[in-house]
């Protein structure tokens, strides 16, 4: 089942606290996050858990990342925490 891990918690080294597995499978239903494998090895068999739930394509853009310039990490975060203040306010 694709969400049995996901209430597993650990501290993420990009955001600088605690975030759920679902979050970093999904990071807010955008995409896997491209540490995830680094983050959660000592977890459980994350690899094996994601070659099983995603299609070969997107596991291998996970397990061979194209470096990102930081300006566009950082402006993603920008843009997802933007669009959860405004649907906070819509709330």
């Amino acid at each position: 089942m694709i969400g049995e891990h996901d209430e597993r918690t650990i501290r993420c080294r990009r955001l600088g606290h605690a975030v759920t597995f679902r979050y970093c499978r999904t990071q807010e239903g955008e995409s896997v996050c491209p540490l995830i494998l680094d983050c959660w090895w000592e977890s459980f068999d994350v690899r094996g858990f994601l070659q099983a739930h995603l299609p070969p394509e997107q596991m291998e853009g996970i397990e061979r990342p194209e470096p990102r310039p930081k300006v566009v990490s950082l402006l993603e975060m920008i843009k997802r925490a933007r669009r959860r203040a405004q649907d906070g306010q819509d709330a």
